[in-house]
């Protein structure tokens, strides 16, 4: 594992003050707030890529129809028949990077797609 410092004293003594104020160590406060940055870019990069499929999605529909793309900083890194084994590859490459899988399709946009993720949340013994 690897250990992240974090220098700024201001930061730090910002980060156990509202820790304290929430009844909590700065420990939880700092991985709450990472999680939530980290979300909140992956957001951020899905939309960003749904754009870029969009975009491209004339020419994706010519070469890639009814296959699985992959979608990385707006451009296809790969393709796949099978949704499944595009993921396993993808992740084996890229790790837990946001990527945006989408199947090529005639009609470029798609119905609204809710995605559940799992929480954890702290429980009083």
């Amino acid at each position: 594992m690897t250990t992240i410092t974090l220098n700024r004293v201001d930061l730090v003594e910002q980060l156990q003050q509202v820790a304290s104020a929430e009844d909590m160590s700065a420990e939880e406060l700092l991985d709450k707030a990472v999680i939530e940055f980290l979300e909140k870019v992956a957001v951020q990069k899905l939309q960003d890529e749904t754009a870029a499929f969009e975009k491209m999605h004339a020419q994706l529909v010519e070469k890639y129809l009814g296959e699985y793309v992959a979608v990385h900083n707006g451009i296809i890194v790969d393709h796949d028949a099978e949704a499944r084994t595009l993921y396993l590859r993808i992740r084996a490459k890229l790790g837990q990077m946001p990527i945006l899988l989408r199947q090529v399709t005639e009609d470029a946009q798609l119905a609204d797609i809710v995605v559940r993720s799992p929480k954890l949340v702290k429980t009083a013994l």
